[in-house]
Formats: C-alpha cells, sequence, structure tokens
C-alpha cells in the first residue's frame, strides 16, 4: 500500500516543484504554459488531483456551450476529468492508493498538465460568455 511516504518520494521523483500544506496534503507547481499548481490529498482508501478550474458566474446565462465542450474535452483524458463543485469547475482525478506506484502517479500528473494546456484555449472563450453576452446586449440597447 502506497503511503504518504511514498507519494512524498514519488513528488520528490517527478522533479517539480511542490508544498506539503498538510499531513497527507501536498501543492504541486507543475511546469507548463498555464502553470496552475495541482492539489493531491491523500484520503484512503483514494490519492486525490484536483486543479480548480474557474468560478461560473450567477450572470452566465449560457452555459450549455461550456459544459458540452468539458463533456467532450473529457473523451481526451486518460485519467482525469471535468467536473462541477457548486459553482466551481475543477480538474480532478482520483487512484486507489493501496495500488498507487510512481508510474500512475506521474501518469495522473501528466495527464492533468496536459489537458491544462491543450483545453485551456478551447474552454476560456466560452467562460463567463453569457455575462459578456448580456453586456453586449446592454451597450447596443
Amino acid at each position: 500500500m502506497a503511503s504518504h511516504d511514498e507519494v512524498d518520494s514519488y513528488l520528490i521523483k517527478m522533479g517539480l516543484p511542490y508544498e506539503q500544506v498538510s499531513e497527507g496534503t501536498w501543492v504541486v507547481h507543475p511546469e507548463g504554459e498555464h502553470r496552475a499548481t495541482i492539489g493531491v490529498t491523500i484520503e484512503a482508501p483514494i490519492v486525490l488531483f484536483s486543479i480548480p478550474m474557474f468560478e461560473l458566474a450567477a450572470t452566465d446565462t449560457q452555459r450549455e456551450p461550456l459544459f458540452r465542450a468539458l463533456l467532450e474535452l473529457n473523451a481526451d483524458l486518460l485519467h482525469s476529468s471535468y467536473r462541477l463543485e457548486g459553482d466551481r469547475v475543477v480538474l480532478t482525478g482520483a487512484q486507489q492508493l493501496e495500488n498507487l506506484d510512481f508510474n500512475e502517479f506521474q501518469a495522473m500528473v501528466d495527464d492533468m498538465c496536459i489537458a491544462l494546456d491543450n483545453h485551456i484555449d478551447r474552454i476560456a472563450p466560452l467562460i463567463h460568455r453569457g455575462a459578456h453576452n448580456a453586456a453586449a446586449a446592454e451597450g447596443s440597447a
């Protein structure tokens, strides 16, 4: 079974900057075009990986194109997926702690980093689009 010490050793082995913020919780700062941080938390029997992406604004009225894009992008991901937590979109994944080895750990982090680098340009124009459309409509009235 992977332990706290083993997860810490995986982070060291990957060579990515990270900090331990509490017992069983780390914040990883992967290199990449978009430099988002990945939260890694042991919640036995699993290890959770997450990147808070953005908050949905209450003024967003046209969320369907964004949600459709996120669902379509989920098909590109091997180990992680986009999900909603209240009004927050999060890129998240989980692995079984009992069987977690370095290759699985690295695959999860790599999958999330690749998603950020490859997906953000498709997602960004859809964020708060409803608010922008409402503002444009008010300006033309």
